[in-house]
């Protein structure tokens, strides 16, 4: 794969996490449109970048301006790893045209959530 092409995604996926804070909604299409990965290959190397202590450069800029709740962040840090495991798991099991219709279908509601609420 070209490294160059690699590194350009990554910046711009980089760019996109920094202004809104959320990376998966970023780098799973990225993976599956750019990379030509399938579902379940895209979640796990997403998976694997978000194991990476990288989000934490994006922290940065919300860390001195207290843009951040620290008891609340820890408590959903502490749920997610519980049930993330168990949708994994799931994931492995179920097709992944339903993989990739619940993500579609998960980014559009909260588009359209954002949308409406501006």
């Amino acid at each position: 794969m070209n490294v160059v092409l690699q590194l350009v995604v990554g910046a711009l996926v980089g760019v996109l996490v920094g202004i809104t804070g959320t990376g998966g909604a970023f780098v799973i299409p990225a993976l599956i449109y750019f990379f030509r990965m399938d579902q379940l290959r895209a979640q796990g190397t997403a998976l694997l970048i978000s194991s990476l202590p990288i989000w934490i450069v994006a922290f940065i800029p919300y860390a001195p301006a207290q843009h951040f709740d620290l008891k609340l962040g820890l408590l959903i840090a502490l749920g997610i790893c519980v049930g993330s495991y168990f949708g994994a798991s799931w994931a492995q099991h179920l097709p992944l045209s339903v993989l990739r219709k619940v993500l579609g279908v998960v980014l559009v509601l909260i588009g359209v959530r954002f949308l409406l609420r501006g």
